[in-house]
Formats: C-alpha cells, structure tokens, sequence
C-alpha cells in the first residue's frame, strides 16, 4: 500500500466503530483519501461476498476515487470496495433486473425532451405546473411513492395521468436517468429476495458528498447500510436545494449519529499551506466564528464600476495566469447571463474557452438518435447535420450555416457559383451523404468538424465531439445502414455520460454552480456583488463554493458599488 501523509483526523475516524458517523469535509481537506482509506480498513473484517458500497454523485468524484484507490489499494482490498456513483449503480441494477421491471431487452436510456413531449401529450397543464418547480417534472418517476411526494406533487388525478404516460415509456424501454432511482427502489419494495440480497452485499456504505443527496438517494443508503453508515458532506457545500437537497437531511444524520468528526488539515493545498489554513478561515469567518488567519499574496480583489471593465480585467488575469506556468483557470460567475457575455467576449479577443461535458451533450446525441430515423429524405438529414455543427461550433458565423442550408439540395449539395471557402468545405463533407446514403450521417458531421478546426475555429465541447469521433472511427467505414450506425452512437454516448470530463488545461468559463467538485490552478470570480451573492445561507454557501475552486491563484473582481458583504470575511 501507498504511505499516507499523516493526519490526526483522518486516523480518528478510521479508528472509530461506531454504525453511523458523520465527518464534516471541507474542500482541500483529504476527503477522496480517507474515504478510501476509511473504506479498505472496514473491507478486511467483511465477509468474502460482502463489499463497501462506497458511493459519490459525480462521474468525476467516481473518478478521483478509483483513482485514489488504484493508489491505495492492492488488487485483494481494492476488489471489496465497490466505487460508484448513484446513477451508475442504479443502472446497473435496473438493466440487470429489467425484465423483472417490465422493461424490454433493449432498454436504452432517451432524452428527456422525448419524455417532456410524451408527458405534455397527457397533460400540458400539469407539465407547465411541474416545470416551475426544479427537478421534479424531471424525477417524476419518485412521485409513483408516497415517502418521496411533498408540496410540489400535483393533484392525485393530474399525478395519476402522467405517471400512467411515463409507465407507458418505460414498458417501450424509452427511460431518463432520473427514473433509474425510482426504478431500483421499485426493485427493493417488490422484490424482497433482492432487497435481501442488496442489504446483504452492502451492509457498510460510505456516502460521498451527501449534502447533495435527494431523499431517494439519502433512503437508499440508509437501506442498506445496516451494519455501518458513514456520511461525508460538507453543510458549506450545499447549492443544489434547486434538485432536491436539503439542510434537514443532513442535520436528521447528525442527530441520529453517534459521532461526529471535522477534517480540519489542508491537504490540496500542502505546497502552499498558508493558502489552504486561510480557506478553513474563510469557511469559519461564514458560519459565524472568528479566525485572525490572513489572506496569502495569492488572492487580488479588484472593484470595478462597469461589467465590461471587470471583463476587461478577466481577460488580463487569464494571460497572466498562463503566462505564469498556470494549467488551468476557471472564470466564474453566479448568473449564466454574466457567463454568456464573459463567454462571448473572450472568445471574440482570441482566448477561446473550452467547454465541460453537460446534459446538453447527451441530449442532443440523444436527439440525433432519435431524430434521424424518422427524417422521410437525404435532403433533411443534411440539415439536420448543419445545425449540430453549428451547435458545436460557435465561432462558425451564421452566414456560413445560412449559406450551406441554401445550397442542400435534395440530390446533391450545389458547389456552383460563388460559393464561400469555408461553406464549400462543409458542403464537401456532407457530400458523402448524398453519394452513399444516411449511415454516413456521423462520419460526415466529424468530416465538417475537422474542416472547421482546420479553419481555426472553436470546437469547445470536447466530450460531444470525443463521442461522434469515436462513433466514427468505429462504423464510418464499416457500416452500411443507419441502424447499426446509431446502435453504436448510443453505446458511445452512454459510455461518454459515464466517463469523468477532462478538465487538466485550459480557460474555462462557467457559473459556480457548474464548477462545485472541479479544481483549476486559478479563479477568477466576477461581478462578486450583493445581488449575486448576498448575505445570506445560500448566499455564504456559493460564495465558499466559488472560493475554494483554486489551488494556487484568487482573483475576484466586485462592482464598486453594492459588492458582496461577503467579501469581508476574506480578511484581505
């Protein structure tokens, strides 16, 4: 095994043997090792067909721990460990179980636009009531149990209406991810030989990040962890009230524990430890105590009168950062208004950010999915093609898309005249659809994505286009039909929601919310103001978010006027 760095808190909790425990985890404190550490020291006195469920949110979290545990672990220890994320468990389990669920054999995960269509269809009025509500039109699934409803649930006919529809989607095996919950609970309450069988195998859960957990996801764990249940989270850390974490929750975890521990040493930071004692400063300063620490040399706060001087400022921090040996740096915002401007300035003065993989990838592969069966001509397929690659290039001028669009024909594509550079090379690519047919619809769509990067344009969504390529590589020569091309994008888009984004270099812009459990060598946080981050419970809470993103550099620039309160606290 792998020497760990010694930490008095670490050894406390792996120590105790106490059933359920809850450690307070701030950001840079060692979580992902002692969660692994934790873990291997509960795996040796199991039984050989018992493993810890050690569980997280994340692909990315998933990741880091597996990671942490390769390090750890050798090959006997690290096999009684199972390290997931709640999705993918879930999964598993549902695809394993799905015709005991009334699922057909090839289930496949779908867009939640085709089930928000399918929903509307039954009821547009009890959408329209479900949608001004965050996360439950989306996990409606969970509305089937009654311990899962509160007051957002609509009226018992309204409800029976449109669990009827999504029943009905689920028996054509057209599911969300939202409803791989639901459907593991259904598992465990109608099955009571696998309810047994799962309490038997994961007896001892160590929850990750449980401050972010719905109340199906905290009833899960606490179903099976009947020997031992340890909950990491961090109170500070909780900005998703929006999907359904809660406050309470953690605090009914807290009250029914019989121990409870704090991390309190840096440990992300140990190359410069006055950074990350100043962090747990901060942290103490927001929840209301003092701690003298001192901001390090790293941190700038800069007040700026206007937005478009601070961005301005963002510009200038982001080529200093890099001209400084800096990896990576995050600019970030509280409103997707504020990123859409920083996003659209930067690139225009050439510093071209990337973009991480979101729901939107997923969608809109799903989209072609099932889209492109149903397009009746080779015509429409073609555009279809065009505006995914607009969507994936955002720098390509609307002019040039307008100008392909026109020349699509329904036989050919129309290169005549005076046809644009960089139109007739995507025109080129999409060639091959009309010469061979629809099963060329990828290798074409990564064709025009070459040619605009050959141009020098933005491809930022690496994800999206890591998974068309891939799906390229794999049937663009080989396939001769649409389907078997498709059957595998989906394969390839499945494994890609799965898999971790990378983020190791690079200028990224996003809100605060998008950056919780990512980590950049710099930050710069703009329009820090009282409007975006006030001071308040939720405020503190996305302010200490935003903060402790960095390792190495601070940059937050606030409006002269009305700057966050919160800024005090970080006792520059």
């Amino acid at each position: 095994m792998t020497t760990l760095r010694h930490d008095p808190d670490h050894n406390d909790v792996c120590n105790a043997a106490d059933r359920h425990v809850v450690v307070v985890a701030p950001p840079g404190t060692g979580k992902t090792c002692l969660s692994v550490r934790l873990a291997a020291t509960i795996a040796q006195d199991l039984e050989p067909t018992e493993r810890v469920l050690l569980v997280t949110f994340s692909n990315q979290a998933r990741v880091q721990l597996e990671r942490e545990a390769a390090r750890q672990l050798d090959h006997d220890r690290r096999r009684r460990i199972e390290v997931t994320n709640y999705h993918g468990f879930f999964w598993r389990a549902v695809w394993a179980n799905r015709r005991a669920l009334g699922l057909p054999l090839d289930t496949q995960i779908r867009s939640r636009r085709t089930r928000t269509e399918a929903l509307k269809a039954a009821d547009a009025d009890g959408v329209a009531q479900l949608a001004k509500h965050d996360g439950v039109l989306e996990a409606l699934a969970e509305q089937r149990f009654e311990r899962f409803r509160d007051d957002r649930t609509p009226d018992q006919e309204a409800l029976d209406r449109m669990l009827a529809t999504l029943e009905h989607e689920q028996q054509q095996g057209r599911l969300v991810f939202d409803d791989l919950g639901a459907l593991f609970w259904r598992l465990l309450e109608t099955f009571p030989v696998l309810d047994k069988a799962y309490k038997t195998r994961y007896a001892v859960v160590i929850a990750d990040e449980h401050q972010d957990a719905s109340e199906l996801q905290d009833s899960v764990v606490r179903r099976l962890g009947s020997r031992r249940l340890i909950i990491l989270a961090d109170p500070m850390q909780l900005i998703y009230g929006f999907r359904g974490s809660r406050p309470e929750r953690l605090q009914r975890h807290v009250e029914e524990s019989q121990r409870e521990f704090e991390l309190r040493t840096p440990h992300r930071w140990h190359q410069d430890e006055a950074a990350g004692r100043w962090l747990l400063a901060v942290r103490t300063r927001l929840v209301g105590n003092s701690d003298p620490t001192p901001a390090p040399p790293s941190l700038k706060v800069i007040r700026e009168k206007y937005f478009n001087a601070m961005m301005t400022h963002v510009k200038i921090g982001a080529a200093n950062a890099f001209r400084d040996g800096m990896a990576s740096v995050a600019v970030l915002a509280a409103w997707n208004s504020d990123i859409g401007k920083l996003r659209t300035y930067l690139c225009k003065q050439g510093l071209y950010p990337r973009q991480l993989g979101s729901g939107d990838d997923f969608e809109e592969a799903c989209g072609d999915i099932e889209q492109l069966p149903l397009l009746g001509d080779i015509q429409s397929v073609a555009h279809h093609a065009i505006e995914r690659i607009a969507k994936l290039v955002p720098t390509l001028p609307r002019t040039v898309v307008e100008q392909v669009r026109r020349r699509l024909g329904t036989s050919d594509v129309d290169l005549s005249g005076n046809c644009g550079k960089e139109a007739r090379g995507l025109l080129e690519a999409l060639r091959p659809l009309y010469a061979e047919g629809s099963h060329r619809y990828v290798a074409s769509v990564v064709a025009a994505l070459d040619t605009c990067a050959e141009a020098s344009h933005h491809l930022p969504r690496l994800e999206a286009v890591r998974a068309l390529r891939t799906t390229a590589e794999l049937y663009g020569q080989s396939a001769t039909d649409l389907d078997s091309v498709l059957a595998g994008y989906a394969q390839g888009i499945i494994s890609a929601s799965q898999a971790a984004p990378r983020f190791g270099r690079g200028l990224f812009v996003m809100t605060v919310h998008q950056a919780k459990g990512k980590e950049f060598d710099a930050v710069i946080l703009v329009n820090a103001g009282d409007a975006q981050f006030p001071d308040d419970d939720a405020g503190r809470r996305l302010f200490y978010v935003a903060i402790t993103r960095a390792s190495k550099r601070w940059t937050i620039i606030a409006p002269e006027q009305g700057g966050s309160p919160l800024l005090r606290h970080l006792n520059q």
